[in-house]
């Protein structure tokens, strides 16, 4: 017989292959970018023990993290799949609005809204495994030099796919 917490666990499908690795803090929260084009981005990642806080929920930081992702990458796609865009988050305005428990898939949709050549605005949704949503979240960046058309710029030698060049030289 199932425990109560198993019980709860809503099932959720196999994760979906992602479309980009991501380094460091993304990665270790699990984000994975599941759908990518022109204006939008589709990302999901599970809860488990490394995103709760201290009451068993969903870490307000991890939220705010993969929103952030989310809505940077719904203006990042590049239609020209050797070249790369890149921007840097100004603003980010996260809501709350339901707790996530561990166990939980949590699916967020972001679109991007308007810009020009060196800021855009995108807005995002998460939802959890039910369909609820469980946060939303507004924000505007600003696109790296010559990264605002959709075909970007040529990747340097030396920076493997998936990565933008490095904004600091090293030395």
């Amino acid at each position: 017989m199932m425990s109560k917490t198993e019980a709860d666990i809503t099932k959720i499908p196999p994760p979906r292959p992602t479309l980009k690795n991501f380094s460091a803090f993304a990665a270790n929260i699990g984000i994975r970018v599941v759908e990518w084009e022109l204006d939008r981005c589709v990302i999901e990642f599970d809860v488990k023990d490394n995103v709760l806080n201290g009451t068993g929920v969903l870490h307000g930081g991890c939220m705010s993290t993969a929103i952030d992702t989310a809505l940077a990458h719904a203006a990042i796609y590049c239609t020209v799949p050797e070249n790369y865009r890149s921007g840097a988050t100004v603003t980010l305005n996260v809501n709350f609005i339901l707790p996530v428990k561990k166990g939980s898939r949590v699916t967020i949709e972001s679109k991007k809204t308007g810009g020009g050549r060196t800021m855009f605005m995108s807005v995002a949704e998460a939802r959890d495994e039910t369909g609820r949503i469980v946060a939303t979240g507004q924000g505007i960046g600003r696109y790296r030099d010559g990264c605002h058309a959709p075909e970007g710029l040529p990747r340097p030698d030396g920076v493997a796919d998936g990565r933008s060049p490095g904004r600091f030289a090293k030395g």
